[in-house]
């Protein structure tokens, strides 16, 4: 299918929104570095031009939109079985995060062409427990 977006567009910020914009199967390359679950706070050092900002990397069931837990039965209904066993197993802030991060996958894959490619950056290790 044919992209409805200028070649070599780049998106920052949290992505859902401009997946659920684009067609199928018109995209070359999704470039993800995702949110871990680390449970931490992250700060910008201080004498950055970014001092001052953080970002919180711990999850709540507030974090995600009580739709997306629904959207994931219905789209996914093994992987939710999943995210269910997580929850029963690591507490509802893991069963937040895969629900936040399932969602946006099944997008990704949706805009992927076939032989389209994806890279995700890791630079903090999930922990689980």
């Amino acid at each position: 299918m044919t992209a409805n977006f200028a070649s070599g567009s780049i998106w920052t910020g949290d992505n859902l929104a401009v997946l659920r914009g684009m067609n199928d199967a018109c995209v070359d390359l999704i470039y993800l570095d995702p949110p871990f679950n680390s449970n931490r706070t992250y700060e910008a050092p201080i004498g950055s031009r970014a001092a001052g900002a953080t970002f919180k990397d711990t999850w709540a069931l507030d974090d995600v939109d009580v739709y997306e837990h629904g959207e994931m039965a219905e789209r996914s209904p093994a992987a939710y079985a999943v995210i269910e066993a997580a929850r029963q197993a690591h507490g509802k802030s893991m069963q937040s995060y895969l629900v936040f991060m399932a969602v946006r996958l099944l997008e990704m894959r949706r805009v992927l062409k076939p032989e389209g490619s994806s890279t995700c950056i890791v630079t903090t290790p999930l922990r689980i427990g």
